[in-house]
């Protein structure tokens, strides 16, 4: 009805139709939450912008506290959708039998790691 609500209205509806155009219908869930989080780093970081301000997203705890949920989800709901595959990322094709053991501790390793080492890479950056 204004022009500040027309204005929210247009970005949220081009924000969820840039996240959507890949996923099928099961995924569109998630746009009210993908959204919501653009949004807020959006702002967070233009904020950042301005003379005497503090950019949170500079700070570990802040990238961690936002990271470290969103990627258990992502593991969980892999986990309960479709267990056969998300197991099978712990262990490339092909593999001979004595090496398997190390390669799936290894992997495993490697994803509990990611959330941690994706958290610091952004606050370096």
């Amino acid at each position: 009805s204004n022009r500040l609500s027309t204005l929210q209205l247009w970005v949220i509806n081009l924000i969820t139709k840039q996240l959507m155009t890949p996923l099928n219908k099961t995924g569109h869930k998630w746009a009210l939450l993908l959204t919501s989080l653009i949004l807020l780093l959006l702002s967070i970081n233009l904020m950042g912008l301005l003379p005497y301000t503090f950019t949170p997203t500079t700070q570990l705890s802040m990238n961690m506290a936002l990271a470290f949920p969103l990627w258990l989800a992502t593991l969980l709901i892999g986990l309960r959708n479709q267990p056969s595959a998300s197991l099978a990322h712990l262990l490339p094709e092909g593999t001979p039998t004595p090496l398997i053991p190390i390669l799936i501790m290894i992997e495993t390793t490697s994803l509990l790691i990611r959330p941690l080492a994706l958290g610091v890479r952004l606050t370096a950056n």
